[in-house]
């Protein structure tokens, strides 16, 4: 086979020379060179299924004389062995081992250098498709693992290669081998989807012929050796595909089926652009953080950057739909503070994208193992790259970011009135909302937060808002607020000032208990909760969750508040104990107006009191002790 033509190193030459100079050079081999696969056809009337073998019993033949197979017999048999006897035959058998192993050794050798096989092909009605092409072996025979050009056959026999197979570059094949072009021909017609998904290769050209592309999804950090960028060519003949500034397109331009990488901070699509495939970006490196989009833009079926902000004009088809899956979208009027992203509307100024997430130590420890592991390969600029216990020192001792976010009342002279879809999926760990805002937006989980201040005004709350569950509470939810959306509040203590209650929010959200456009203004369901309270389903602390429900009784029925007195009395110990070290005095009124603390429980709930310097509630316990004991007559004191 000749290898120089099919699979060769070169580092030097400019892309669109050796593109010129593959196609000069059409490569045409002999079937004989090649390992040829006939596809299967059924016969008419045959029906292909799994033939399972009849199933057969094991059984030892020879009877009481012993055969293979016997494990008894035989074991009893070999006890006649000597010990030196039985050395010697473990010595022969592990010798004869080894040299079997060197055989095997040496014809992987011959194997590595004499390429039959390495290119598999299949002969269909039209042509020839290829399915198997064995990089490795090919860069075995090169010398070379890095910046190869693979120059795929276009003809075997006389017979056009008019497919690839979405297994021709399975990883098995390409697994460490680094390919700087691969060139296509012009007479493949179609290529499967996820052919190139394991391949290492920086630069694909697709011939004039190519007519069916399947989704060629790209990420940079799950091939081997790792890539720094892909980007397509297309020749111009092709009439299906283009291609611009490394970016592949169909439908004359209309259709953007990949944008060529990495990315900068900021990105502009291309214009003309109307519809994005779904592997149109590549993953594996940094998403940007802002991206510009034409007018033209309809659809958007990749979603790899979801996160970033979209300035879409609102008179985008695409607008709409993209709202509605939750990208934060902008206009173009929006602006930039310090950190945030804001746009406008007729009401006022709409939060539109807070400030990012900071690196995890995870993917900062991965990034630099990726920049050490290719400076010792030396494909990296940098010298010397720093040692993974200087990445942990400097990770240790890095400056911590931010963790105190403040709204603004006003951004460019205008109130801060929403905070829309997803503008916050991540927060510092203070969150303090302007008093201007009256409406926050669905999926605002914000992650990481653990302190939240709302402020009063605010008035709805949309679905899986403030669910970072390490909310430090309670957290006072103002009376202002009327309506709540399923999901928020995961796992936190919430206050409900228009009520002065204190409830424990579940994670389900089947047994959601919030209310949205409450008609009272209270955006709970009591009933619910006291449903969900007496069955203890998902609730992280139910013992909390039942004190805080009878300290305040708001449309408590009675019946359920002698469950919960009776849950108190199974986890007497307990409840006494929390009751002393986070209780107030309203909740010990409360306990002794429900008779959980009465003449039995009295003193070791006050002893408890005591030893935790709770003195309100201590000369409450003493002033209802005193009152409830009836005064002794005079005979009764002076009685020995």
């Amino acid at each position: 086979m000749p290898t120089d033509d099919l699979v060769f190193y070169d580092i030097e030459t400019p892309i669109d020379e050796l593109i010129v100079q593959v196609h000069e050079n059409e490569l045409a081999l002999a079937p004989s060179e090649v390992d040829v696969v006939d596809a299967a056809r059924a016969i008419d009337g045959e029906v292909w299924s799994p033939q399972l073998p009849p199933y057969r019993a094991w059984a030892a033949q020879g009877g009481e004389k012993g055969a293979d197979g016997d494990l008894l017999v035989v074991g009893s048999l070999g006890m006649g062995l000597s010990d030196e006897e039985r050395e010697a035959l473990l010595a022969q058998a592990t010798e004869r081992e080894r040299r079997g192993d060197a055989a095997r050794a040496q014809d992987a050798r011959l194997e590595a250098v004499d390429l039959r096989g390495a290119l598999r092909v299949r002969r269909d009605e039209d042509g020839y498709a290829i399915v198997a092409v064995d990089l490795r072996r090919f860069a075995s025979a090169v010398g070379r693992s890095e910046c190869l050009v693979v120059n795929l056959p276009a003809y075997l026999g006389g017979v056009p290669v008019v497919r690839i197979a979405a297994e021709a570059f399975a990883r098995r094949f390409v697994q460490g081998v680094g390919v700087r072009l691969l060139a296509i021909p012009d007479t493949v017609e179609r290529i499967g989807a996820n052919a190139f998904l394991a391949l290492s290769v920086q630069h694909i050209h697709v011939g004039a012929g190519v007519r069916i592309l399947g989704e060629q999804p790209c990420d940079l950090a799950g091939v081997s050796p790792r890539l720094k960028r892909r980007e397509y060519s297309v020749d111009v003949r092709n009439e299906r595909f283009s291609s611009r500034d490394g970016n592949l397109f169909a439908d004359g331009g209309a259709t953007l089926l990949f944008l060529a990488s990495p990315y900068d901070e900021r990105i502009e699509l291309p214009k003309g652009v109307e519809c994005i495939g779904a592997a149109a970006f590549a993953a594996g490196c940094e998403p940007p953080s802002v991206v510009s989009c034409p007018a033209t833009l309809a659809r958007v079926d990749a979603k790899g950057w979801d996160d970033a902000v979209w300035l879409c004009p609102p008179e985008a088809p695409a607008h709409r739909p993209l709202a509605a899956r939750g990208v934060r979208l902008a206009g173009l009027q929006a602006v930039e503070l310090d950190g945030c992203w804001y746009d406008f509307d007729g009401a006022g100024a709409v939060l539109v994208a807070g400030p990012p997430a900071p690196t995890s130590v995870s993917k900062r420890f991965a990034a630099a193992a990726a920049v050490r592991a290719a400076t010792l390969r030396g494909q990296s600029a940098v010298e010397q790259a720093p040692s993974p216990g200087q990445v942990a020192h400097s990770a240790a001792h890095s400056v911590a970011p931010e963790d105190v976010l403040v709204l603004p009342r006003a951004v460019e002279g205008r109130p801060l009135v929403r905070v829309g879809v997803r503008a916050l999926p991540y927060a510092p760990a203070s969150l303090v909302v302007a008093d201007t805002v009256r409406v926050v937006e669905r999926d605002n989980a914000c992650r990481n937060a653990k302190r939240l201040a709302l402020p009063e005004g605010l008035e709805v709350i949309g679905a899986h808002c403030f669910c970072s569950r390490i909310l430090e509470g309670p957290v006072s939810v103002p009376a202002s607020v009327r309506s709540i959306g399923e999901g928020s509040f995961e796992y936190a203590v919430c206050r409900l000032e228009h009520t002065g209650t204190i409830v424990h929010v579940s994670a389900d959200q089947l047994l959601t208990c919030f209310l949205t456009d409450a008609a009272d203004g209270v955006p709970f369901d009591y009933g619910r909760y006291d449903e969900q309270l007496r069955s203890g389903k998902n609730l992280p602390d139910k013992l909390g969750a039942v004190l805080h429900r009878l300290t305040v009784p708001y449309r408590l029925e009675d019946a359920t508040r002698t469950a919960l007195v009776a849950y108190l009395r199974d986890h007497e110990r307990e409840a006494q104990e929390r009751v002393a070290q986070e209780g107030d005095r309203a909740m010990v009124e409360a306990l002794v107006r429900d008779g959980f603390v009465d003449e039995r429980t009295f003193d070791r709930q006050i002893e408890l009191l005591r030893a935790c310097n709770r003195t309100d509630c201590v000369l409450y316990l003493m002033e209802q002790h005193r009152a409830q004991t009836k005064p002794a007559s005079v005979k009764d004191r002076f009685a020995l």
